[in-house]
């Protein structure tokens, strides 16, 4: 009896906030053409959807496993720091950094910020590549 007491007279601040970014976001990523030591590597374009529940960012392009895909996972902070992991396959050899060979594994990181109902990251390796979040 005395927990149930107790568990009614808590003051609200006991209750943790939800994270004010939850949602559903969409996502432009953007990675404009660059070169390497195979020459120009082809730009590309992707736009889709990442849901963030609790602080954690998850969503994914195209079919995962597959070429041309890509999986989001990340952390996302109540103050809108942005920690971003993307692993995926890459698509045709010419967008591809090396021009490895279509469905080739690869992962990076990005970091940036939501503020309100937007925000931004940026790719740390390999590549230049924005991602730019809108809520939806």
């Amino acid at each position: 009896m005395l927990s149930l007491l107790s568990a009614v007279l808590l003051p609200q601040s006991a209750v943790a906030a939800p994270n004010p970014f939850e949602g559903r976001w969409s996502v432009v990523l953007v990675c404009p053409d660059t070169s390497d030591k195979t020459g120009l590597v082809k730009g590309y374009e992707y736009a889709f959807t990442v849901s963030i529940r609790e602080g954690v960012v998850q969503g994914e392009y195209g079919a995962s496993g597959k070429p041309s895909s890509l999986v989001f996972s990340g952390k996302v902070s109540d103050q809108g720091a942005l920690e971003i992991t993307a692993t995926g396959n890459t698509g045709q050899s010419d967008y591809a950094v090396g021009k490895v060979a279509q469905g080739t594994r690869y992962s990076y990181t990005m970091h940036g910020k939501l503020d309100g109902a937007g925000g931004q990251a940026t790719r740390r390796e390999l590549r230049p590549c924005t991602a730019r979040l809108t809520k939806l």
